[in-house]
């Protein structure tokens, strides 16, 4: 649970961010490569850009901070009224309220409808998903610019570094008594830092249509590491624990 309200929260504002900025990023460059030559040629159109720069200095200069925070709380606002934001959080409250719980959950509760309802949706997406990753994975072979050193560094990072890291906070976590003395339920925390990247991520990016084939090239890599991570992974936490 905690997962999903991290993934739909921060993930898809980080995503959603990162693509507007791409997608400003490649607009103007698309306007300027056509006028590249003539502004290189022309000292009026020079002037004309020195000018441009200076007017746009001083525009940014007269902005008050006062709006600039009235533009952060309006951004921060209209993230948090984004539907998986507001799902996670109602999500969030209803796991960890147990009355509320109990009216969803469970077969005497009286709203259990919804609980039917969204499982049946949520049953369907994991094909869906599956069926958005296969398609661009097809494309992304082909068209997809990752370079392999940066598939080896993702590799690296999430199942070298990440279960190094996992060991270590863990181990202090059960020196300051922070950790319940059950080897299994430690195991299972130890096996979260170990796990491939959420496939949700790459509806994310089908949704904001931006790097949908490099996220699916790296989902194949990290999947394929993930066979034999887990395998390797899971018989050292064993040996640490049992």
């Amino acid at each position: 649970m905690v997962g999903g309200f991290y993934i739909w929260t921060y993930t898809y504002h980080l995503i959603r961010s990162s693509s507007l900025k791409f997608k400003a990023i490649k607009a103007e460059n698309a306007l300027k490569k056509p006028n590249m030559d003539l502004l290189d040629a022309n000292e009026k159109s020079h002037l004309l850009q020195h000018d441009d720069t200076e007017n746009q200095m001083i525009k940014v200069c007269e902005v008050s901070s006062w709006s600039k925070i009235a533009r952060t709380l309006n951004k921060i606002v209209e993230e948090l009224l984004a539907p998986p934001t507001i799902a996670a959080i109602l999500g969030l409250i209803f796991g960890s309220i147990a009355w509320l719980k109990n009216l969803i959950i469970g077969s005497n509760a009286p709203l259990r409808v919804i609980q039917d309802t969204v499982k049946l949706l949520g049953d369907g997406t994991i094909p869906c998903i599956t069926l958005i990753l296969g398609g661009n994975l097809t494309q992304g072979l082909k068209k997809a610019k990752v370079k392999p050193m940066i598939i080896i560094a993702v590799v690296f990072v999430r199942y070298i570094f990440s279960p190094l890291l996992g060991i270590l906070v863990l181990k202090a976590a059960s020196k300051f008594g922070f950790l319940a003395a059950d080897p299994l339920y430690k195991f299972v925390l130890m096996i979260q830092y170990t796990l491939p990247p959420a496939m949700n991520i790459g509806t994310m990016t089908q949704l904001f249509d931006v790097a949908q084939e490099e996220c699916s090239v790296l989902f194949l890599w990290t999947y394929l590491a993930a066979a034999f991570a887990l395998t390797i992974w899971s018989t050292i936490f064993m040996w640490l624990l049992f």
